[in-house]
């Protein structure tokens, strides 16, 4: 059989193959997302606004637990209401935008890889990133971050294909409306962020370059047109709706959180290098060679901007006075990027060794894993920790295992199969981890404690929270609730704006419980007891670790 035949003849098989690959991917990618609880306060929060906005028909404000929240733009929110429209509310539907976003963000890379690199890079860059730590945790945790960084893979990738030159001029334009559309997506996301990291990277790029001629191929007139009409309607519609909006996002959510550390999540300069080296695992040995500063390319120059991308947005987070880990994701698919047209050009053995550290590195964690020391928190679940502790170490085991197993591969010159292998094995690790942390959802989630409650409710009793907020408690009993006796740090604007939705003092809390003959409370133990001690008609309804739930007491009886 001749050559030619010998692979027209394979092509089945590898269509065959690639269809079941797909099909594995996917049922690993969407697995958990709706045995998992929601989790506190991130979780309960995001799934909470859109809830508000099914629930009042107001689509314009945002609201959680019927307090005004201005934080972020409102386009994650509408997906999500959408979703929960459509097939319900479910932990899986308040997740379902993070992870079709996630999807999108890995597909965008490996076109463009495979369009600026070709096919093998393409491939290794959407398997590095749809296969990194961090960004399948962001996909399946349900915040904001990965969905404003989708958008950015989206619209970069659109970038740097419409700027090569082997595309028509027919299709550049179409690609740049189409950036274009992606950078109102993210404004809509997460703010203003979504214009400023892509402007300050083209400004940075022409002025190292001094090709000044791309500013022609941005379609910059047209362009800022559909920019404008597809965000401003919202910001106009929300600022006519609440004077207050504007100061509050604008200013106190932009340059208020970047000056200083008013939310308390200052971290040293250095906070993001680790984060990008843990949170890009398996592929972490392969950062070095891909952040090595590319030789100057004639023409557009995709790697230089890709660095110059990935270089601006870490410098920008790490002079914040605001870091949380997720933050760092815009800058993940580029460096997916540059690593899929790196590895693509490695040797079975360079790749061979850098999956090894790989494996080094996990191997690391399983002795840490199973001599971990329970935390104070946690000390009523010690039992389930130690559990998940046990999972952890296990997933570490035979992650370092498998990498071995690729490393062996791709020294044997099976390169395709050893980066699959990686590929899955950066996804399925996270996943296994996120699915055994649901043995601790008594502590981090508000589900246990809903579903305690749910079944006591009669409709239209009102629900209060005594100092034990979870903002994932509306959410699952499909009801706003009152917060008494705190001040939850996301809502004290909120509650400037919404002050009836606070009940600002214990004594205040009881008052307003002698004054009802109805009602449901979870409180922390400690409140239990001082409230109890005062004579505070309550009956039990059921404990849970750091709570206490009870209903009002009757003379006629309680409510079986």
């Amino acid at each position: 059989m001749s050559l030619r035949a010998s692979v027209a003849a394979s092509r089945p098989l590898i269509r065959w193959l690639l269809a079941v690959l797909v099909l594995v991917w996917l049922g690993l990618w969407f697995a958990g997302s709706q045995y998992r609880s929601l989790l506190e306060p991130d979780e309960g929060r995001y799934a909470e606004v859109p809830r508000e906005m099914v629930a009042s028909g107001d689509w314009v404000t945002p609201r959680s637990d019927g307090i005004k929240f201005f934080d972020k733009p409102a386009l994650q929110y509408w997906g999500t209401a959408l979703a929960y429209e459509t097939f319900g509310l479910h932990n899986w539907t308040a997740r379902l935008w993070g992870l079709l976003t996630g999807l999108a963000g890995m597909l965008a890379a490996g076109w463009a890889g495979a369009r600026m690199f070709g096919r093998r890079a393409g491939a290794i860059a959407a398997l590095a990133l749809g296969g990194s730590l961090l960004w399948v945790l962001g996909s399946h945790i349900n915040t904001l971050d990965l969905g404003v960084s989708a958008f950015f893979a989206i619209a970069l990738s659109a970038f740097v294909v419409a700027q090569h030159a082997g595309t028509s001029a027919r299709a550049r334009r179409g690609l740049m409306l189409g950036m274009w559309a992606a950078l109102a997506a993210a404004v809509l996301s997460k703010g203003l962020i979504g214009v400023v990291f892509p402007g300050g990277a083209l400004f940075f790029y022409l002025l190292w370059t001094r090709d000044w001629a791309l500013l022609k191929r941005v379609e910059l007139p047209w362009g800022l047109v559909l920019l404008l009409a597809l965000t401003l309607p919202w910001f106009i519609a929300v600022s006519r709706d609440n004077p207050e909006f504007f100061h509050h996002f604008f200013i106190r959510e932009h340059f208020t959180r970047f000056l200083t550390d008013k939310d308390d999540r200052a971290q040293p300069f250095w906070f993001f290098l680790p984060v990008v080296a843990l949170g890009f695992f398996p592929w972490t040995a392969f950062l070095p060679a891909a952040l090595r500063l590319p030789p100057r390319a004639t023409g557009f120059d995709a790697r230089r901007l890709l660095w110059i991308w990935t270089l601006m947005i870490l410098v920008f987070f790490s002079v914040s006075h605001s870091k949380l880990p997720l933050y760092i994701l815009p800058i993940f698919p580029s460096l997916a990027l540059l690593i899929g047209a790196t590895a693509a050009s490695m040797s079975g053995r360079a790749l061979a060794w850098r999956l090894a550290i790989g494996a080094a590195l996990v191997a690391v964690a399983v002795p840490f894993a199973l001599r971990a020391h329970v935390p104070a928190k946690l000390a009523t679940m010690a039992a389930p920790y130690q559990g998940f502790m046990h999972i952890a170490a296990l997933a570490a085991a035979l992650g370092a295992l498998a990498l071995l197993s690729a490393a062996a591969l791709a020294r044997r010159g099976h390169a395709r199969v050893a980066l699959v292998l990686t590929g899955l094995i950066g996804l399925t690790l996270p996943q296994t981890l996120l699915i055994g942390f649901q043995a601790l959802a008594p502590i981090y989630s508000a589900a246990p404690m809903a579903a305690a409650i749910a079944p006591q409710l009669a409709p239209g009793e009102p629900v209060y929270t005594v100092g034990a907020y979870r903002r994932g408690l509306p959410f699952y009993l499909d009801r706003t609730v009152t917060i008494a006796a705190e001040d939850p740090y996301d809502l004290r604007a909120g509650v400037r704006w919404n002050p009836e939705r606070l009940i600002p003092n214990l004594a205040d809390f009881a008052v307003t419980w002698r004054a009802r003959a109805d009602g449901v409370a979870v409180m922390r133990p400690d409140l239990y007891a001082e409230l109890a001690v005062q004579g505070l008609p309550m009956h039990t309804l059921a404990r849970g670790p750091g709570w206490v739930a009870v209903q009002r007491q009757r003379s006629a009886g309680i409510r079986p």
